[in-house]
């Protein structure tokens, strides 16, 4: 239905011309084709012949840009209308067309808040001889300030320019009627009675010429409804979602059904910057999973988009804006394929940094742990392995510290005597924190304070806020157990020693997520977080899945 419509608007626009109308403003008496006490001006010229760029001045700023529009396409055109409807303003010689927004004008403001009849006229001089101006009075304004008044001023009106004026309905009536009719010289048609001519006003100069008028469909041609053509062309201009499309519908229908609409959707294009970045990202079509790759790139470039989840949130949004800053594009904070493919790029490469530096630290914190076992440990007395294991809990040689320390206490039990055995095999069975200090109350010199005292320190930490919160985060993830084994693969991949890839996190595991995360100087807990997962996947290039 709608392809029909628009054929049918092309068919009544008639042929293409050389004649150019600006309307801004609608005579006072109604809505257009939707009141019948006042013309549709934008369908009487177009029906003429005539371009028609304009619109209802709903503000200074759109009457000035229907200005710019028209002054742009002036040069070649063959004749010229400029219509203007509405409250006017002088100041001695000077007058201004009010914007309907404008708010108690006073000398100072009303430039901005209207139109200078100067400058209308200067621009219709653009095409002498063939140039009308109609003026057409609305009501009063109310609330001018100083140095105002209501009305026209002494127009200064350049060569071969006619200015027709009167009261806004009569001037709208004039131009549907007798300014349409052929035949009719400049001095005609200023004769009518109900409006006043001045400037050029030549006898001989005929404004359109017998034979003009463009050919009408046939009687039996479709012919669409006007409110049904109405809506066809404010559907196109939703559809194309623009300033200028609205603007289009505007100069057609200034003051049409749509015409709030039209102007509301044009405040909100105004007033959204970057709004073509948006929509062209929108037509990008994104899939979680790719979005959940930039946040990642975003995190391995440390800009911070809090959180990986694929939904582009204000975090996400500030770490683009950050990363198009740096890297000269506008902070849109929406992106382009381009910028896409940069931020992978380079997200790449400082995942490759990361790696050797990474690399680098492991080995550097290998040749201390080494140097640092040869003084301590290596003698294999219980002071120099457990001074060890203080300082490096997962160092190279904690196992076989462990071990050591594990043959020293069976030996101790085996000379310990049978009370000091039995309590200590209390504490153990119990493994809390209270029941190691039980067993310091009554052998605070036992064979097994130092384990009692090692394991108090264990147990304390595992039960911190910190260490809790850092398994709230791991739990929070929702890794099912086919990621887990991919994690336990990474971790055996860079020599950490997970233990058995199974999905299941022991404590050899967990001391293989501390070294990933020691030697890439993140938060060393050995619970996963974003920032551990994102690494630790991202730089093998798995996808990370959860349940």
């Amino acid at each position: 239905m709608r392809s029909v419509i628009l054929l049918t608007l092309a068919m009544i626009a008639g042929p293409a011309t050389a004649d150019r109308a600006l309307i801004l403003g609608q005579p006072e008496g109604g809505r257009g084709i939707f009141g019948a006490s006042a013309p549709d001006l934008a369908a009487a010229y177009e029906g003429a012949g005539f371009t028609v760029i304009g619109g209802s001045p709903a503000t200074a700023a759109l009457m000035r840009e229907g200005l710019a529009r028209f002054l742009e396409g002036v040069e070649g055109e063959r004749r010229l209308v400029i219509h203007l409807s509405g409250s006017f303003v002088r100041s001695g010689s000077d007058t201004w067309l009010l914007a309907d927004d404008a708010k108690a004008p006073n000398l100072a403001t009303v430039a901005g808040q209207g139109l200078a009849l100067s400058t209308v006229l200067e621009i219709a001089a653009e095409v002498p001889g063939q140039s009308v101006v109609l003026i057409g009075s609305g009501a009063a304004p109310e609330d001018l300030g100083a140095g105002l008044s209501a009305g026209l001023g002494v127009l200064d009106i350049p060569q071969g320019v006619t200015v027709i004026r009167g009261r806004s309905a009569q001037v709208g009536a004039f131009a549907v009627g007798p300014l349409m009719q052929e035949g009719r010289s400049l001095a005609a048609l200023a004769a009518s009675e109900d409006v006043t001519g001045e400037g050029y006003l030549s006898a001989a100069t005929i404004w359109r010429p017998e034979g003009e008028t463009p050919e009408q469909p046939a009687d039996d041609a479709p012919v669409a409804d006007a409110a049904e053509v109405e809506r066809a062309v404010w559907e196109s201009a939703v559809d194309a979602d623009s300033k200028e499309a609205y603007l289009g519908y505007l100069a057609r229908y200034p003051l049409g059904q749509f015409a709030d609409e039209a102007r509301k959707a044009i405040a909100e294009i105004e007033a959204e910057p970057y709004r073509a970045e948006r929509k062209a990202e929108e037509a990008l079509d994104l899939s979680r999973d790719e979005r959940r790759q930039i946040q990642r790139n975003l995190t391995v470039l440390d800009y911070r988009p809090r959180g990986i989840d694929g939904i582009f949130g204000p975090g996400t949004r500030g770490a683009i804006k950050a990363f198009q800053e740096k890297n000269g594009f506008p902070p849109s904070t929406y992106l382009t394929r381009q910028q896409i493919a940069r931020l992978g790029e380079q997200a790449e490469r400082r995942s490759a940094e990361l790696e050797a530096e990474a690399e680098r630290r492991r080995l550097e914190a290998e040749r201390a742990d080494r140097a640092y076992w040869e003084v301590t440990g290596a003698a294999g007395d219980e002071a120099g392995l457990r001074v060890y294991l203080k300082k490096y809990p997962d160092g190279i040689y904690s196992e076989i510290a462990q071990e050591q320390l594990s043959i020293i206490e069976e030996d101790k039990r085996r000379e310990a005597a049978a009370q000091d055995r039995a309590a200590w095999d209390v504490a153990v069975n119990a493994n809390t924190v209270a029941s190691y200090r039980n067993y310091l109350v009554a052998y605070p010199k036992g064979a097994f304070a130092e384990e009692a005292r090692a394991q108090i320190a264990k147990l304390t930490e595992e039960a911190s806020p910190d260490r809790q919160e850092a398994r709230a985060r791991e739990e929070a993830l929702r890794l099912p157990q086919f990621t887990k084994v991919l994690v336990e693969r990474r971790l055996a991949q860079l020599g950490l020693e997970p233990g058995p890839t199974d999905g299941e996190f022991d404590q050899q595991t967990r001391r293989a997520i501390r070294r990933f995360q020691r030697d890439r100087e993140l938060e060393v807990t050995g619970f996963l977080d974003e920032a551990t997962v994102s690494r630790m996947l991202a730089d093998a290039g798995i996808r990370i899945i959860r349940e």
